[in-house]
């Protein structure tokens, strides 16, 4: 199943139930589910009430700015995995 398939009858359905962190509400996400949208710990989503269908929608938070073409996204990504140790490293130097 790939993230394009989500929303279609074939597709798998998780039940979780609502747990108390602190003064909110949390909602966990299947471990399955993250590794196919590539949500890792940390990663931002948004979250807000489609009146008109009834059902909360979660999505990724796109935090780059639109001015940001998707290519320069793609080379910081590819350099930051590349380099992601020797740029961990820099911060005891």
């Amino acid at each position: 199943m790939d993230a394009e398939m989500l929303g279609s009858k074939n597709d798998k359905t998780y039940t979780r139930r609502i747990s108390q962190v602190g003064n909110s509400l949390s909602v966990s996400i299947p471990k399955d589910l993250a590794t196919m949208l590539n949500l890792n710990k940390g990663d931002e989503i948004e979250i807000y009430y489609d009146k008109e269908r009834g059902e909360i929608v979660m999505k990724r938070a796109n935090r780059i700015p639109k001015e940001v073409r998707p290519e320069v996204v793609m080379a910081m990504n590819r350099a930051i995995s590349k380099y992601d140790e020797a740029l961990r490293n820099l911060k005891y130097r």
